[in-house]
């Protein structure tokens, strides 16, 4: 039944495989060349249902083998092959099913050895099921979600020690070689923010205002049209702090003012685009719900909330209407008119102090699912900002390594010194004279010199005669 099967005038059919009757189900398997009720295993496994041959690996109810141990490996090591060759590639593939498929191959090959050898008792199944699992784990890295999947899609409930065992050991064989699982790996080759559940432990050696960006563009609770069409148009930022109305300014040109809340790039828009609405009234009647002519005549309360602007440009507004004002259509007068935004901010924003750890406020950023963390100091003055791309490796290590040694670091990685930040009073010296970082054209500043609480203490221990240095 093997071979290549020629029968007159060129007429040839190739079966790499044996040829096996239909037992269970006259729809399985690929015939290619065989007789009538039976199917080809090689050709079943490469263009048959990958579902379906996956069930005839780990099932126990066959009379005889449904792969030989030949086709098995050619399976395991082909489909392996052609997972290392796309993966990355922009198509659309998946690993799930090719590495079940992998590792259910492996486990039957693995598993009918075993039965050669050892016995008929041997069941062929349940080393294809410690397969995928292994292979999956392997892959993955995921332990109870893998675990319960495996046991829902195949009904073995009396196979769940072995699985939680098989899993579990393929995670730290896993771990010998690298720490992160496929997904995780295409994460970071192509760049994508992704925030891992847990803090790195780098991040417990530094505060936020090491890492935060500076100077943050804001705008205040009522502000002239003209000034929030400038910003929009003068930043890609998607975040903007709203301040209060009275203060004055800092050298540097950021606003001493209060932080009041957060508003959207795209509620911005929105606020913009009601200029433009066709709703049956006068384009002026509406903007002036929205607007005004001078501060004092503006309501603080809001006399049309968020969500409904938002349901009102969605069901009947122009599709390119929003867009108008990118294009210079406001009148000088419509850019000296005042917007209430106070009415559509989020007045309820999170924010974090500039000297809260940064171990901290990634806890706070990646559990809440926030965008746009503003850092506040103990006035509530905007001070930097915080994103996904402030919590980067890069980042990271660039506010480690201004005042932390390597070898502080490894010392601290491996245990030998705990906590190198408050081990010796030259660290906390050194704390206190950090220059600001400059990460290059992503982020404009970092850090800067604040005084944080290792300064004060520092301060503390000079006034307290803790500590004197050489020659005092």
């Amino acid at each position: 039944n093997n071979g290549l099967a020629c029968r007159g005038r060129g007429d040839c059919e190739w079966r790499g495989g044996k040829c096996h009757p239909r037992y269970a189900t006259k729809k399985f398997g690929v015939r290619l060349g065989c007789p009538e009720g039976q199917y080809d295993e090689l050709a079943t496994l490469f263009f048959g249902s990958k579902e379906q041959s996956i069930v005839r690996m780990v099932t126990q109810a066959w009379p005889h083998e449904p792969f030989s141990n030949t086709s098995l490996f050619i399976t395991s090591i082909l489909n392996l092959f052609l997972m290392l060759i796309t993966y990355g590639s922009p198509l659309p593939v998946g690993y799930f099913m090719p590495s079940w498929l992998v590792g259910a191959s492996i486990g039957r090959l693995f598993g009918q050895l075993v039965k050669a050898y050892v016995g008929s008792s041997v069941y062929s199944g349940a080393y294809a099921l410690a397969g995928a699992a292994a292979m999956l784990g392997g892959v993955q890295r995921t332990s109870i979600s893998l675990v319960f999947i495996i046991v829902e899609c195949t009904s073995n409930v009396h196979f769940l020690l072995p699985i939680v065992t098989t899993v579990m050991v393929a995670n730290l064989v896993a771990q010998t070689f690298t720490k992160e699982g496929v997904f995780d790996i295409s994460l970071r080759h192509r760049s994508l923010r992704f925030l891992p559940h847990h803090p790195d432990w780098l991040m417990s050696l530094c505060t936020v205002s090491d890492i935060m960006a500076n100077p943050v563009k804001c705008l205040r609770t009522i502000d002239k049209v003209g000034n929030v069409i400038d910003v929009l148009r003068n930043c890609h930022h998607n975040g903007f702090p709203v301040l209060s109305l009275d203060g004055d300014s800092r050298a540097d040109g950021v606003p001493r003012d209060r932080l009041e809340g957060l508003i959207l790039r795209s509620h911005l828009r929105h606020l913009l685009g009601t200029r433009f609405m066709r709703d049956g009234s006068t384009r002026d009647s509406l903007w002036n719900r929205v607007t005004a002519e001078s501060v004092a005549e503006v309501s603080l309360d809001g006399e049309i909330e968020m969500f409904q602007l938002i349901e009102y440009r969605r069901r009947k507004a122009e599709v390119s209407a929003v867009k108008e004002w990118e294009w210079g259509m406001f009148s000088s007068d419509d850019r000296e008119r005042y917007v209430n935004l106070a009415a559509y901010m989020n007045a309820a924003c999170y924010s974090v102090y500039a000297q809260c750890p940064v171990s901290r406020a990634y806890s706070i950023f990646r559990s809440l699912g926030l965008r746009h963390l503003p850092v506040v100091n103990h006035k509530f003055e905007v001070i930097g900002m915080l994103t996904r791309a402030n919590f980067s490796e890069r980042v990271l290590h660039l506010a480690i390594h201004s005042y932390y040694t390597e070898e502080e670091l490894v010392l601290d990685a491996h245990g030998s010194v705990s906590w190198p930040r408050l081990h010796s009073r030259e660290n906390l010296e050194r704390q206190r004279t950090r220059e600001p970082l400059n990460a290059g054209s992503e982020l404009v500043l970092l850090g800067g010199p604040l005084e944080a609480w290792q300064s004060r203490l520092v301060a503390a221990l000079e006034l307290g005669g803790y500590g004197r240095r050489k020659g005092e």
